[in-house]
């Protein structure tokens, strides 16, 4: 139902209830009267769009085939040349140039007043003098609470975004597509990885010189390139982990720009490429849930970190939310927890990355990020999960104390829908507590006993809650009574 039925179906309703007007009811539909049909042009558009680069692609492949190995050269050479020369003219004009200045009331103390103080503490036997300085004192005062202007501490570009994103991205592209061609022409087939190193440097300059989300996402897709081309592990796994990490700096870049679409975009696209990472690193499911625990957990209280920065922020919330939950319920099988094998590697990166995430929960507690601190403990329970499963080998207590966190954070959840007045945060919670008791019916890694006791616990934790809930309605209804029958007793 859109907004205009549910709006044609509620006006007669208040019409008959008094509440407005027939003549206003007519009025309200025809603010809100249907539209027209669209036409379909972003359709059409998109799909004008992939048929040109298409068949341009097509025409300069046939054309790329009937080039000598010189002429392929030169070829891959000219693109770069025009982007670089369409970046080196953007960033030659672009400045930063401060926002205009805030208003905001004096709140610094005078120039002066603390010369006021010392006087006051001398005069204490002299009235004339008193009264003097509480003159002084008041006028201190009223110019304390006149509005003055302070120097922004935010920024904007000469240059508009459309522009650096569109000549970055350019640039970018035409860096790849020069690499491309001639490794093609060169055969350099078993070298890309080499080749894929050199570019990421090269747009990771780029990225921070033109601060541009378009060339961030090609830095990024080009270290997970790097990782997945080389033969062998070793130095490229690692430079990927920091190229990959380096694009956080980027990240925090954007959200202080307040560029909440490149937020969502760029958040979204590391978030998938350490994904990739984690789960070609670790061999494993119980090392790929360890570190995939890390990296939701620290996304969700990244975004509780920069709240304050709107829809970028609450996109990062958002998917950190989603990751830590589908963490929990993949930890909630007994069969992760059955292999604690690993390497003393993995141990110290876990535990190094740990460490960050503790520093993150202290800045929420500072924050008073409750929510965002229960998301932060969430590596936590699966490192002592993991301990568990070393000494009890069938996975069946791990699963359950993974399982009883997600309760926790699930009713957390809902009792913060519940004060936040967020319908879908509410029901968000109510679905993943069905979630995790659906699964812990399905491990089969549980006895009937131990299932028996998960839920048992579930329950009287769902109790707690609803006696917490349901204490201060049924304190507040006996109140309402007691005054109702003083005023009976004065009007008497």
């Amino acid at each position: 139902m859109t907004n205009r039925h549910w709006l044609k179906r509620e006006v007669p309703a208040w019409v008959k209830e008094k509440l407005i007007s027939e003549e206003e009811g007519k009025v309200l539909l025809a603010r809100y009267r249907k539209g027209k049909p669209g036409p379909y042009k972003e359709a059409f558009f998109v799909m004008a769009l992939v048929c040109l680069l298409g068949g341009l692609g097509f025409l300069g492949a046939g054309l790329w085939s009937g080039l000598t190995q010189d002429e392929r050269f030169l070829l891959a050479l000219v693109p770069l040349l025009v982007s670089l020369l369409f970046v080196a003219t953007m960033v030659l004009l672009d400045r930063r140039i401060p926002d205009d200045p805030v208003a905001v009331k004096g709140t610094a103390m005078p120039f002066g007043a603390s010369g006021v103080l010392d006087e006051v503490s001398d005069s204490a036997g002299s009235l004339e003098r008193a009264q003097r300085i509480g003159k002084k004192a008041e006028l201190w005062g009223a110019l304390m609470e006149e509005e003055h202007l302070e120097p922004a501490k935010t920024w904007h570009h000469r240059m508009p975004v459309f522009l650096r994103e569109s000549a970055a991205a350019f640039h970018g592209v035409s860096i790849l597509a020069a690499f491309w061609m001639v490794a093609d022409s060169f055969k350099l087939t078993d070298d890309l990885y080499v080749g894929l190193s050199l570019c990421g440097l090269l747009l990771l300059v780029l990225t921070l010189v033109t601060s541009s989300a378009a060339s961030g996402i090609l830095y990024m897709i080009v270290s997970v390139g790097v990782f997945y081309t080389a033969p062998v592990r070793g130095w490229p796994e690692f430079l990927s982990w920091i190229y990959m990490l380096t694009a956080l700096v980027m990240l925090v870049h954007l959200l202080r720009e307040h560029r909440d679409r490149a937020v969502v975009c760029f958040s979204w696209v590391w978030a998938v490429g350490i994904l990739l990472l984690i789960f070609w690193s670790a061999g494993n499911m119980l090392w790929q849930t360890l570190f995939f625990s890390l990296a939701a957990s620290l996304t969700w209280m990244a975004g509780g970190a920069f709240r304050s920065y709107g829809v970028g922020a609450a996109a990062l919330r958002f998917f950190g939310g989603i990751a830590v939950f589908a963490v929990l319920l993949e930890g909630s099988y007994g069969a992760v927890w059955a292999d604690v094998s690993g390497s003393y590697a993995l141990w110290f990166l876990f535990l190094l990355f740990l460490a960050a995430d503790a520093v993150l929960i202290v800045r929420m507690a500072v924050k008073k990020e409750w929510l965002s601190i229960l998301a932060g403990l969430t590596p936590f329970i699966m490192a002592v999960s993991a301990m568990i499963a070393i000494f009890e080998s069938s996975g069946a207590f791990s699963a359950t104390v993974v399982s009883i966190f997600c309760a926790i954070l699930s009713v957390a959840v809902i009792a913060r829908g519940v004060q936040m007045d967020r319908p879908m945060q509410r029901w968000g919670g109510v679905a993943l507590l069905a979630a995790d008791g659906v699964i812990r019916v399905m491990d089969s890694a549980l006895s009937l006993s131990e299932r028996g006791l998960f839920f048992l616990m579930v329950g009287l934790l769902s109790g707690a809650v609803c006696f917490l809930l349901y204490l201060p309605a049924k304190r507040k209804r006996k109140v309402v009574p007691a005054e109702e029958e003083k005023e009976d007793d004065h009007a008497e």
